[in-house]
């Protein structure tokens, strides 16, 4: 998976001409979380209570830019064997509303907090913890 720090804006395919790479998303600036890549650091902490089962709901909710390929967790896969990856895999984005910006992350971002200690940037766990999605 590319790798981009957080809160950087949002470029993902934007060399392919797709509208929607554009940096803007219903009228706001898309910033980057959670695009983590094996040797890479990351910010690592304990998330807020509920953080890591809202984002995992918001990946069946807040699904977008769906790819046809797949990504696999860089450290829970066991190196693929045979184009088989026993390991958690994705191949869409989140996107969160912010105040006065979005978010966009990968479908794993839950998977990263909850499994590997990923703690995203607060103003992105506070625009996920005030989602409806967040009961």
């Amino acid at each position: 998976m590319t790798y981009y720090a957080d809160l950087t804006p949002y470029t993902y395919d934007s060399d392919n001409g797709d509208p929607e790479a554009s940096g803007t998303w219903r009228g706001v600036e898309v910033l980057n979380v959670g695009w983590l890549r094996r040797g890479k650091r990351y910010p690592k902490g304990a998330p807020p209570p509920k953080l890591a089962a809202t984002l995992n709901r918001m990946a069946r909710t807040h699904r977008a830019r769906q790819t046809r390929g797949f990504h696999d967790c860089p450290w829970c896969t066991s190196r693929l064997f045979l184009g088989r990856s026993d390991g958690p895999r994705a191949s869409a984005e989140i996107r969160v509303m912010g105040s006065g910006v979005a978010y966009a992350a990968p479908e794993l971002v839950g998977h990263y907090v909850e499994r590997h200690r990923y703690l995203p940037p607060a103003e992105f766990i506070e625009a996920v913890l005030s989602s409806n999605t967040a009961s």
